[in-house]
């Protein structure tokens, strides 16, 4: 049920790229982490307190600022982000419960499966007169995602869900600093208001619960 709630995750995600505007899709698709905190609450019975409900609204109004939603973002690739925000949101949740039974090695091999193979923007560049490069890029970045994707499983085993999730966020942090690298994206002032929003939350969540410990 995993796999089949993670496959079609992505799927949606994939869809909800090719019939709206990216950052639109993107603003809907970090609404997961709400979500995945109402699983947690209904299926694990995780208790979450205001200061954790707080960083989460704060974080997720952050990225509507940074991705800038207008009137456009509720059309028909809408429902397909929301459906993906939705299932991700159930995807970390069923990962935290799993951690009760499994490692993280072998929850990180369960979820290579239904993973797409590469992006729509990977993709495009995979058919450029550069193969050799673009298949280093490809391993490098599948690498990476393992890593990252460990890291992640790991985290859920060592805290709960809700104090996981809202460090989705910082991922805009790194887009931020890999678009102006790699594709010379100069931020604009709402990108960088916004990801200072969502940095600021994320920290204050992490000192809440160092304290709380």
């Amino acid at each position: 049920m995993r796999g089949i709630s993670q496959a079609s995750s992505q799927a949606f995600l994939l869809i909800a790229f090719s019939l709206m505007p990216l950052a639109s899709a993107v603003a809907i698709n970090f609404s997961a982490p709400l979500f995945a905190t109402v699983a947690a609450v209904i299926f694990l019975k995780e208790p979450v307190g205001a200061v954790r409900w707080g960083a989460l609204i704060v974080g997720f109004m952050g990225v509507l600022l940074v991705a800038g939603p207008g009137a456009d973002t509720f059309q028909t690739g809408s429902l397909y982000a929301l459906c993906n925000a939705v299932l991700f949101g159930t995807v970390t949740v069923g990962v935290r419960g799993m951690t009760a039974t499994e490692s993280a090695e072998t929850l990180t091999m369960y979820r290579w499966w239904s993973s797409p193979l590469c992006s729509p923007r990977h993709c495009r560049s995979a058919s450029s007169s550069r193969p050799g490069a673009d298949l280093v890029v490809m391993i490098l970045n599948g690498l990476g995602n393992a890593l990252g994707q460990f890291w992640w499983t790991r985290a859920l085993h060592l805290a709960p869900t809700s104090a996981v999730v809202p460090f989705n966020y910082f991922s805009l942090v790194w887009a931020i600093g890999l678009g102006f690298l790699v594709w010379g994206d100069v931020p604009s002032a709402m990108l960088l208001a916004g990801s200072a929003i969502v940095v600021g939350s994320g920290m204050f969540l992490l000192w809440s619960e160092a304290r709380r410990r």
